[in-house]
């Protein structure tokens, strides 16, 4: 927080013209017993501190000067759950999906309710919370064409694309500052810039499918930038990109808690950031014609010029 004073460790050695930037503590305390652990360290059987830091280490306060804090665990993904109960609507047709979702408590495998309501398709991994501006948010779909967004807090739906588009969705992804960061780096610190700051909660993830399209999964963007004020938007930003997510179980479609550690983000999605610049790796479905080897999906559809 803005004022706070926190302690940076600098390894400094005769004639080097800028010390070395460890690590930075809320304490004093805890710098001090990271140097004795530097202090320790060998190298060939010889002081690692004493060939690279020969002048010792020091330590120096510095005032922070951003209002950022880091945010507080569980994950939001970690934090809340949901019980789905498939059941058949009058008249018909596939079977729609009462969902309960539920905030974990403390007591071993421990739930409390949150919000109930009805999803008209099977439920698949539409259920994502997340956070923004220190609120905790979910998206949902209780539309099988649509995206919507529930407020963990009132147990209301909050926003919610007017229109189906065809797009059905089958799972979402908001990446938690979790995701992407640790506590290594502290706000104020020699190491932080605004791109510590990130993500934030403003975007999302949907994958799904275009109503008869195929079995495959594609990608779309989602704006969660102005959910406030009761609006989420999605942009087929990346083509046609068939995402590999095989492998990945959402932890919120399960009762059982989380590791201690916390759960992993999705492992065929990642972000990495620098200079103000985003980035995200997905992890893709390719075919490929086995005498030629050209990708036969990507050329088809003119994602790339592979001539």
């Amino acid at each position: 927080m803005r004022g706070d004073i926190i302690h940076e460790v600098y390894g400094v050695h005769r004639g080097r013209s800028e010390d070395v930037h460890f690590a930075s503590f809320r304490t004093r305390e805890s710098a001090q017993a990271h140097i004795a652990e530097l202090e320790s360290r060998e190298m060939h059987g010889r002081s690692w501190a004493k060939a690279y830091h020969d002048q010792g280490f020091v330590i120096r306060e510095v005032v922070v000067d951003t209002d950022f804090e880091i945010p507080t665990r569980p994950k939001p993904r970690d934090k809340y759950c949901v019980r789905a109960t498939p059941f058949d609507r009058e008249g018909g047709g596939w079977r729609c999906t009462k969902v309960d979702v539920l905030r974990r408590t403390d007591a071993i495998g421990g739930v409390a309710p949150v919000a109930t309501y009805e999803r008209n398709h099977s439920m698949y991994a539409t259920f994502e919370p997340f956070r923004q501006g220190g609120r905790d948010y979910a998206l949902i779909s209780r539309d099988y064409t649509r995206t919507a967004v529930l407020d963990l807090a009132t147990g209301e739906v909050v926003a919610e694309e007017t229109a189906g588009s065809g797009f059905c969705p089958v799972g979402f992804y908001v990446p938690d500052w979790w995701d992407e960061n640790d506590d290594s780096t502290l706000p104020g610190s020699k190491c932080w810039s605004s791109d510590s700051e990130w993500p934030d909660g403003s975007f999302g993830l949907v994958w799904g499918c275009i109503w008869g399209d195929d079995s495959s999964w594609k990608v779309q963007w989602l704006d969660l930038s102005d959910v406030a004020k009761g609006i989420v938007r999605r942009e087929e930003r990346f083509g046609y990109l068939e995402l590999g997510t095989q492998g990945y179980h959402s932890p919120c479609l399960t009762l059982a808690p989380p590791p201690p550690e916390g759960s992993r983000p999705p492992p065929f999605v990642s972000f990495e950031r620098y200079d103000d610049r985003r980035i995200v790796r997905f992890h893709v479905e390719m075919r490929v014609d086995l005498e030629t080897g050209q990708p036969l999906d990507w050329k088809r559809t003119g994602n790339f010029n592979l001539d």
